[in-house]
């Protein structure tokens, strides 16, 4: 319990620094996207890796992206290589909220239920989620992401 809020926390800290760290922020600028193109990405990425995708599934990140877990950090080459390791039989999302701080960043926060395994352990369950997206250029990349199990 100690070591999820530790890792909360210090995810937390890393995605209100990127949120602070933007150049000029419009806060009167209307986001470019809506709450449903958001959601629609992060659906994406799950349904890559659900469906073992690799080459789609890093097309919507960013290339310094980083996920936090309560097994260590991750970069986007340590998430690719999980890929083949889990079978995510289902899942669904619920509670989703999506916030723009500026026009180009949105941040998602959801709550995840799956069934499936990785590393033939059984990861089923519900899992609190976080995901930081950015628009570069005309596209919107996943920057950063977290999960915690819920008890």
């Amino acid at each position: 319990m100690n070591r999820q809020l530790i890792l909360f926390c210090l995810a937390l800290i890393i995605a209100t620094r990127m949120c602070l760290a933007q150049e000029s922020p419009l806060p009167s600028v209307a986001p470019v996207a809506d709450a449903g193109t958001i959601t629609d990405l992060e659906d994406a990425v799950w349904q890559a890796y659900k469906n073992k995708q690799p080459r789609s599934f890093s097309k919507l990140f960013y290339k310094t992206y980083y996920g936090v877990y309560a097994s260590g950090i991750k970069t986007l080459d340590m998430e690719v290589a999980d890929i083949e390791k889990t079978d995510i039989d289902s899942y669904s999302f619920a509670d989703i909220k999506v916030e723009f701080p500026n026009a180009n960043i949105a941040v998602i926060t959801y709550k995840a239920t799956q069934e499936a395994t990785s590393s033939g352990q059984d990861v089923s369950g519900a899992y609190y989620c976080e995901s930081v997206w950015v628009k570069k250029g005309a596209k919107w990349l996943n920057t950063f992401h977290t999960e915690i199990k819920s008890k």
